[in-house]
């Protein structure tokens, strides 16, 4: 028997429904790779709302189950990190219950707790500070910030492995002299999921304008008043010919809301709301003109490759590992200055280009799966970039 323990913050118990309390990327990672794990048994170890449920086996399918090992409230103020920190001390007693042999930790604030001796690979998913992001100020302060650092610290020395998914990530890896057990692998994600497709959704089927198109949680960090004034640039250039599409949901958005209406721009925008279903998201993707990432601080976003799988250009402000790992020049493009004028000049080149790339996908879950299992497996990897 081999059995794993993959760690996130992700609410698996509502993965793919309203009630879900995290959103994040790494979820997204975790989601698109487990299909293609290698084990006899795989626990999904997160958070909760329900404070019964934790640390209670939930069988998803026949190998994979959900045992949640943070309680976070609803509505609480607090970031879920903070919880995870305080519940993971379990996480040694939970690991020996389940005879765990591997942990894939995308949760440092819990694989911290986790005694020397467990093989752990940490899939680090950015170098900023991840309470840079925390919505309220207090929670920002150097002080937390400093404390939190020292927990990356400690994963990244713990860790048997370290996944890197930007040289963002590997140089800070280098700078802690660890860089010998660290391969650089921009996230990925399930193409028998995201793919060029015509079936739509139904969200959007009643647009017959370009779509500017925005996935992802709605928050002053995402910078979406850029995202507002591009859309506004692009249609003073082609009057009535463009609407902005935003999907997702966040503490941001009757601000935003506001920006648009302040701009008496309500009637070119649509707030679909989050998309969990992933069909539905393909057919967004696949609708969609461009999509555009305006924000301010991200690692490698899933929501660039899901839409690049689907064939959809993409536009981003030069943030983590993008202009690096994934910009090309035809599908995907950085702009280094927030300037509405400047990104509407790319999405005309952009357009001009989409027909022009002939390259294989290479940010695919099947892929990254082999360097993952046997790395989960005990094997060793190549000291090359995936």
């Amino acid at each position: 028997m081999f059995n794993i323990a993959i760690l996130g913050l992700g609410d698996f118990e509502n993965w793919n429904n309203s009630q879900s309390l995290s959103l994040g990327g790494a979820s997204g990672v975790i989601k698109s790779i487990l299909p293609y794990l290698d084990a006899d048994s795989i626990y999904l170890m997160g958070i909760t709302s329900n404070k019964k449920n934790l640390y209670e086996k939930i069988p998803l399918t026949k190998n994979i189950s959900i045992v949640p090992i943070a309680y976070v409230p609803r509505n609480t103020i607090l970031p879920i990190r903070f919880y995870a920190f305080f519940y993971g001390r379990k996480i040694n007693s939970v690991i020996r219950n389940y005879n765990i042999h591997s942990v894939y930790s995308h949760a440092e604030e819990i694989s911290y707790w986790i005694k020397p001796g467990m093989r752990i690979l940490y899939h680090m998913h950015g170098s900023t500070n991840a309470l840079v992001k925390a919505k309220k100020r207090i929670f920002r302060t150097k002080l937390l910030r400093e404390q939190w650092e020292s927990i990356r610290r400690a994963n990244i020395k713990k860790a048997k492995h370290i996944i890197a998914i930007d040289h963002l990530c590997m140089n800070l890896i280098r700078r802690h002299g660890m860089e010998d057990k660290a391969v650089l692998l921009p996230n990925f994600v399930d193409t028998s999921v995201f793919y060029k497709d015509t079936a739509g959704c139904s969200l959007v089927e009643h647009i017959d304008k370009k779509i500017l198109l925005f996935v992802g949680r709605i928050e002053e960090v995402k910078g979406l008043e850029l995202f507002v004034d591009t859309l506004l640039e692009m249609n003073r250039r082609e009057t009535g010919k463009w609407n902005g599409v935003i999907v997702g949901r966040g503490t941001y958005e009757p601000i935003l809301k506001k920006y648009i209406s302040d701009a008496s721009a309500e009637s070119l925008f649509y707030f679909t709301g989050p998309v969990f279903e992933q069909d539905k998201l393909r057919g967004i993707y696949n609708k969609a003109s461009i999509l555009m990432i305006p924000s301010f601080y991200e690692g490698i976003p899933m929501v660039i490759l899901e839409s690049l799988a689907c064939g959809t250009p993409v536009i981003s402000t030069d943030v983590g590992g993008v202009k690096d790992l994934i910009a090309d020049g035809v599908l995907c493009h950085v702009n280094d200055r927030r300037d509405p004028s400047e990104f509407a000049d790319l999405i005309e080149f952009a357009l001009k280009k989409k027909d022009a790339s002939t390259d294989e996908f290479r940010f695919s879950s099947l892929k990254a799966s082999y360097l993952i299992n046997n790395i989960l497996r005990g094997g060793e990897f190549e000291k090359k970039n995936y």
